[in-house]
């Protein structure tokens, strides 16, 4: 499942200067590289490199199987393994995409900024911009997560063409403000047909999910920059 972070970004310098201000940088045991990329002129592709303990990174596994694999690492001098999180900046929507979802995405948002001099912040839907998403971009509504209903910190409805169920109507009507997430079947062109696939959108942690189809464990570049375009195009970000 492929997660990524957006940010919004302002002061971009061009796709070249953005590769040369990025590549090779070093902080430490970490560090990026960068260059541009060759299917997209107006995209530049980052990696960004760090050494992770390994219990740490296999955290949650939790499983027999992966404890033993960690004791004949260990065994063998290996208490660390390098990890790459991908990233892309992408002139026309003004945004950085960083591939996690957890607390690594605003580092890494954070070291991009200050070495481009760009101001990188993350970007938030309001509930009016998660409406206007599912209304004019989706082929269907699958769930919507609202916050501080009746007393809940969150409740979620699912179902089919949700957007046309009457208690979600009238959650929103009474909830306005209330929407905070949304998971639906994205109408965009897709790279190899039309897949069935469910895209979540947080509007809290401007985060975009895509679920795996059990054919594609990762979705195409092709295809997550034009949700990353209409997400910037809702909050009019285009530059």
């Amino acid at each position: 499942m492929t997660t990524l972070t957006v940010f919004h970004c302002s002061k971009l310098p061009s796709v070249a200067e953005i590769c040369n201000r990025l590549n090779g940088k070093k902080n430490g045991d970490r560090w990026l590289t960068a260059r541009p990329n060759k299917y997209n002129r107006n995209e530049a592709y980052i990696a960004y490199w760090y050494y992770e303990d390994i219990e740490e990174a296999i955290k949650g596994a939790g499983d027999d199987d992966t404890t033993e694999i960690v004791g004949v690492l260990k065994q063998n001098g290996k208490d660390r393994i390098l990890k790459r999180v991908y990233c892309y900046i992408y002139l026309l929507t003004n945004t950085l995409e960083v591939y996690t979802g957890d607390y690594k995405a605003e580092e890494i948002a954070k070291v991009i900024g200050d070495l481009l001099g760009a101001d990188v912040t993350p970007i938030k839907l309001k509930s009016e911009d998660l409406q206007k998403i599912y209304s004019q971009h989706s082929v269907e509504l699958k769930q919507a997560m609202f916050k501080n209903i009746h007393g809940l910190m969150y409740e979620i409805l699912r179902g089919r063409l949700l957007d046309n169920n009457e208690k979600f109507k009238q959650y929103l009507q009474s909830f306005p403000d209330c929407l905070r997430v949304i998971s639906f079947r994205p109408k965009i062109r897709f790279l190899n047909g039309n897949q069935k696939y469910q895209v979540t959108i947080n509007g809290d942690r401007g985060t975009i999910r895509l679920s795996s189809n059990g054919i594609f464990k990762y979705r195409s570049r092709f295809e997550i920059r034009q949700l990353t375009f209409l997400v910037a195009a809702t909050l009019g970000l285009l530059g």
